[in-house]
């Protein structure tokens, strides 16, 4: 840390800078422009100036040859959960810190929901002093829906507290609609101590006329957007800050970049990525690289992954350009279309060179509170995953659930199934299986059946977005049981099971979503247990990344209207419970 006054004295060549960058081209995100041959100095972890630094260089002043290279200010992620990298935050900057994110807005509804305000203490501790800056947005929804229970709960009093803590800066993603837009008192307490507290308040979704303008009027801002163009534009002109998962709407890029439109009010985040994704194809670095490839303009790409970012969490203070008082957060890149980033510097220290960590991160003790989240009263049985009915029927009908369904019309969805000895069977051969949601402290079971799984075996985990209670997929309840009860037995993780051996595991200790083991690791053993998912035969509406596929396929927010809980079928519209057979 360094004084003010000591910048400002820096500033007027009365002391020398640590280190002064010489000769880049700076990628000026404030004004769009490109401006060669450029000096900036540095002091502590901040800039102190920007132009002709050869008035505050020293005998004692570090200097760094930039020529050849674009200065860019480091990536600020506006929304994301470090949860979903499978990653402890001091870890999950090990492998992102060297693809140039030097902040990131976490939104903490994953870490909240196993364990309530304690997760936060945790995101606080965690990235204390950490080079990658990490800011939080709490959690608006714990639990999502009032027909579910989690490991944490936050209304009005606990955001109220938690919002006066340093680095929290918002209320993350509003996702229930139902209770938004018929005055939930939950949500709306935490909704109002954002607003009273001056801080922004995150949105989730992509709606339309009327209810986007309902959704606004509620004082969200913002939405991580994976829309098409004729939603981005309803919402832009409405005055939403739009933060683009480039990923999932490259069209919609295209589309607005021929539309022509003002790109103040567009930004760029990743969302979600596990480990092994984060290892291949990289985080922020690729969104921007996947936005030129849609024919973004460069400049503005970095504008979107930067300024704009910063500016909508009002941290532009702080972070997202390269600028006198702000963090040196500075990227050398080579190539600005490929991203093709030399060194970063995180806080006025050279941090990575050519994808590599050049510092250390130490690791600091993980507190026990955060490895204790799972308990189960008892071992889970197969029995615990039979449908009976009476032992006189044959067939009856069920509710057969699919991946993306966002309707409410249970006609559809309805299929005969097999009984036998009066439990209700699965029916592999057209595809239909079983799953169940287990909560997390062994209080209630959900079971129903899906047009989605897998023909051989069970999978169970205990990351389940975004409620977090255990979800299991199994062509027996043997394999089920199995499967679950290793689950709870690592404290967290995810288990592959066949017949009654465990395939492959991977422990996530840490609020049941994260480990604190080195990411080579943990990306070597998330590819290994996606292979043996793959040998299980999986339904193809998994994809080609089965586990964090199911880790999505329970959420309960918009726009899905019917969904398993740990409490059952629930209509997420009533509430009303819905019988899986009849």
């Amino acid at each position: 840390m360094v004084r003010r006054e000591d910048l400002v004295d820096v500033a007027l060549g009365r002391i020398p800078a640590n280190v002064v960058i010489m000769g880049g081209t700076l990628i000026d995100v404030c004004t769009r422009r490109i401006v060669p041959d450029i000096d900036v100095a540095v002091y502590g972890e901040r800039v102190a100036l920007v132009g002709d630094a050869s008035d505050v260089i020293g005998q004692e002043t570090r200097i760094i040859d930039a020529e050849g290279l674009y200065l860019v200010p480091g990536f600020v992620d506006s929304h994301y959960h470090i949860e979903s990298s499978r990653l402890s935050p001091r870890r999950h900057a090990q492998i992102t810190l060297p693809r140039g994110t030097t902040t990131i807005i976490e939104d903490s509804h994953e870490i909240c929901n196993a364990l309530g305000l304690k997760g936060i203490s945790y995101l606080l501790e965690e990235t204390e002093g950490l080079f990658q800056k990490v800011y939080v947005s709490l959690s608006s929804a714990t639990p999502p829906t009032p027909y579910e229970e989690t490991g944490g709960y936050i209304g009005g009093k606990e955001a109220e507290e938690a919002l006066k803590l340093d680095r929290v800066v918002g209320i993350g993603e509003v996702m229930d609609y139902v209770q938004l837009f018929n005055r939930g008192e939950r949500l709306w307490e935490v909704i109002q101590a954002g607003l009273n507290a001056g801080k922004v308040v995150e949105g989730h979704g992509v709606p339309l006329p009327p209810e986007a303008d309902a959704w606004l009027c509620s004082g969200v801002s913002s939405t991580h957007f994976y829309g098409n163009v004729h939603q981005a534009l309803e919402l832009l002109k409405r005055g939403a800050f739009l933060e683009l998962k480039v990923s999932a709407c490259k069209e919609a890029v295209s589309g607005l970049v021929e539309a022509g439109i003002d790109w103040q009010m567009v930004g760029i985040c990743v969302d979600d990525r596990p480990a092994e994704l984060l290892a291949k194809i990289g985080h922020m670095d690729h969104e921007v690289r996947e936005a030129i490839k849609a024919g973004l303009d460069p400049l503005i790409a970095y504008q979107l992954a930067t300024i704009n970012n910063a500016r909508h969490w009002r941290l532009e203070g702080e972070v997202g350009l390269i600028a006198p008082g702000r963090y040196a957060d500075i990227l050398f890149i080579s190539d600005l279309e490929r991203v093709e980033i030399i060194k970063v510097m995180a806080s006025g220290q050279i941090v990575a060179e050519k994808g590599k960590l050049i510092v250390d991160i130490p690791m600091k003790p993980t507190p026990e509170y955060v490895r204790k989240s799972l308990r189960l009263p008892r071992a889970i049985k197969p029995e615990d995953f039979e449908i009976r009915v009476s032992p006189d029927k044959k067939v009856v009908r069920a509710v057969v659930l699919r991946p993306s369904y966002f309707g409410t019309d249970l006609d559809e969805l309805t299929e005969e199934l097999e009984v036998r000895n009066g439990v209700v069977q699965r029916d592999l051969g057209r595809g239909i299986n079983k799953v169940a949601i287990v909560d997390r402290f062994g209080r209630s079971i959900g079971i129903s059946f899906w047009k989605v799984g897998y023909k051989e075996g069970a999978v169970a985990m205990s990351i389940l977005h975004d409620s977090h209670n255990i979800s299991v997929i199994g062509a027996t309840d043997e394999e089920m049981a199995l499967a679950v009860n290793r689950v709870f037995e690592l404290g967290g993780g995810i288990v592959i099971v066949k017949g009654k051996k465990v395939l492959a595991e991977v422990s996530l200790s840490i609020g049941g979503l994260m480990t604190d083991r080195p990411p080579d690791e943990v990306v070597k053993d998330l590819e290994f247990i996606n292979e043996k998912a793959k040998m299980l035969k999986p339904d193809p509406s998994l994809g080609p990344h089965p586990i964090d596929t199911q880790t999505f396929m329970f959420l309960t927010c918009y726009p899905r209207k019917i969904m398993l809980t740990a409490k059952g079928l629930i209509n997420l519209q009533t509430g009303e419970k819905i019988p899986s057979v009849w």
